[in-house]
C-alpha cells in the first residue's frame, strides 16, 4: 500500500473538500487550524460517549421493563434529550469532514473558478445558518427555561444548549471555510495552501 502511494503523483489541483481541514493561509497547520482539531477531537469523544449512554440506557430500559417488570420512568427522555445533543454537535463535525450528503455531479463540471465561487458560496450559506440556529435558539432557550423535563427534572434551556454550542463550531468551521475560499479565490488557485 504505501510503494502504491509513493508512485502516485502528487495532485496539483484539489477540490476545497477533498481535506478534512483545508488549510487556512498557508501549507502549514496554523494555531487556528490546530485548535479547531482539538474542539473537533472534542466533539467527536462527546458524541460517542452520549451515544453510548443512549445505547446504555435504552438496554437498561428493556431489560428492566421485559426482564423486572419495572420501568424506567426517565429513561425515554434522557435518550429524546441525549439524542439532540448527538445530533446537533454532529453537524459541525460532519461539515468539517465535508461528510454531509451533497449533488457534485453539477459542480465537478464547472470550471475550477467556478467551482470555487460555488463553494465560497455555500460555505457563506453555511455561516449564515449557524448564526440563524444560535440567534433563535437563544431566544427560544429564555423562554424554555422557566420550564422543566417532568421526568428528570431538567431545565429545558439545557436540553436546547446543543443548538447554541453545535451552531457556534459550526460557525468557526464554516468562516475558516470561507476565508481559506476567498484566498484561493483571490490567489486564482484550487491548490492548496495558496497565500493571499
Amino acid at each position: 500500500m504505501r510503494r502504491r502511494e509513493a508512485e502516485m503523483p502528487p495532485a496539483a489541483v484539489v477540490s476545497p473538500r477533498t481535506s478534512a481541514s483545508p488549510p487556512f493561509f498557508s501549507r502549514e497547520n496554523t494555531m487556528l487550524d490546530k485548535l479547531l482539531g482539538l474542539v473537533n477531537r472534542a466533539f467527536e469523544i462527546l458524541i460517542f460517549i452520549l451515544f453510548l449512554l443512549i445505547v446504555i440506557v435504552g438496554g437498561m430500559q428493556v431489560f428492566n421493563r421485559f426482564i423486572l417488570n419495572h420501568s424506567l420512568s426517565w429513561s425515554e427522555e434522557f435518550m429524546v434529550y441525549a439524542n439532540i445533543w448527538v445530533v446537533f454537535l454532529a453537524v459541525p463535525v460532519a461539515y468539517n469532514r465535508g461528510a454531509h450528503v451533497g449533488m457534485n455531479l453539477f459542480v465537478k463540471g464547472l470550471p475550477p473558478k467556478a467551482q470555487l465561487v460555488l463553494t465560497l458560496t455555500m460555505d457563506i450559506l453555511w455561516v449564515g445558518l449557524a448564526i440563524a440556529i444560535v440567534v433563535y435558539t437563544s431566544v427560544v432557550m429564555g423562554v424554555a427555561s422557566k420550564q422543566t423535563s417532568p421526568a428528570l427534572g431538567l431545565r429545558m434551556d439545557r436540553a436546547y444548549l446543543s443548538l447554541v454550542v453545535g451552531g457556534v463550531y459550526l460557525g468557526l468551521v464554516a468562516l475558516r471555510r470561507v476565508a481559506a475560499s476567498a484566498c484561493q479565490l483571490r490567489a486564482g488557485t484550487m491548490t492548496r495552501g495558496a497565500a493571499c
